[in-house]
């Protein structure tokens, strides 16, 4: 029973770890996909508002930036799913290991118990025969007698096939 409970508190502390650099890397790819939305915003109000080359201009440079912003993005955000799946392998890995743990304890616990039920069973029987040594002595001498008798017995059949 503590074996099952350690186990539902080590899945809970994984999954309560796993949770917590979920957020971690969803919020710095949040900051950067708000940076993103003002950057679309403000060149949607440059573009709006301003008329001539030199709008343009601007334009065009915070067009630039904002492609080389969603670059960033996009890159980062392969690089945090590949982070992810390197973490989540590592889990996977480590959870295997403690169930493999978890059987060979259990395994050993069995095999304890069928030691331990072993032993009190020979105690008992030990304990029987001290406190009757007397029926242990008749018990062995009606064996003897019962196995003479078997013996005479099939030398007397022997004979008569003979």
């Amino acid at each position: 029973m503590n074996t099952k409970k350690e186990m539902t508190t080590l899945e809970n502390l994984a999954e309560v770890k796993a949770d917590m650099e979920v957020a971690e890397e969803l919020s710095a790819l949040k900051q950067q996909y708000v940076q993103m939305q003002q950057a679309i915003s403000s060149l949607q109000s440059n573009l709006g508002s301003q008329n001539g080359g030199m709008g343009q201009a601007q334009g065009q440079q915070q067009l630039t930036q904002l492609f080389g912003q969603m670059d960033q993005f996009k890159n980062q955000s392969k690089q945090e799913q590949l982070q992810s799946f390197d973490q989540l392998q590592q889990a996977i890995q480590t959870a295997t290991q403690s169930l493999n743990q978890a059987s060979q304890s259990i395994q050993s616990s069995k095999a304890l118990t069928q030691m331990n039920d072993f032993i009190e069973q020979a105690q008992s029987q030990l304990q029987n025969m001290s406190q009757n040594p007397q029926q242990m002595a008749q018990g062995s001498q009606q064996q003897m007698s019962q196995d003479s008798q078997q013996k005479g017995q099939g030398s007397q059949m022997g004979q008569n096939l003979q």
